[in-house]
């Protein structure tokens, strides 16, 4: 799951056409190697986001096109993060998150993260906490 990785690269697809339901597309090329699809069709599935390998595609309201957008061609450094974690599925395209701007909870207690910086933070300590794989 990409977190909070540096947008390297992106390009932007819009068209009119017949035979898909999305008409806008923006492709991220990630700081890690990875990739990521954001897909703006008419209707988003259930299962809007999407992990394959080192690839996510998450798919988003139509009219959440122009914002995305927007950041990416007006921040610097823009950063994007894709989460499935304790039932709560995040894509996002963003600035740089403020690591102190979350309160940690008190030591013992763990308590469903309010936002997106609270839901980092706490993804951060999960990753730090589990053995690696081999």
């Amino acid at each position: 799951m990409p977190l909070e990785e540096v947008v390297l690269r992106h390009s932007v697809f819009v068209a009119h056409n017949d035979f898909v339901d999305f008409q806008r597309e923006i492709e991220l090329s990630l700081d890690s190697g990875g990739t990521a699809t954001l897909v703006f069709p008419n209707d988003p599935p259930d299962d809007w986001l999407q992990f394959e390998g080192s690839h996510t595609t998450v798919f988003m309201a139509q009219d959440e096109f122009a914002d995305v957008y927007h950041v990416l061609q007006t921040e610097s450094p823009v950063f994007f993060t894709a989460l499935n974690l304790f039932g709560i599925r995040v894509g996002s395209v963003h600035t740089k998150i403020d690591p102190g701007g979350g309160q940690a909870p008190p030591h013992g207690v763990e308590r469903p993260p309010r936002n997106l910086t609270e839901l980092i933070q706490r993804a951060r300590r999960e990753k730090a906490a589990s053995p690696a794989k081999t």
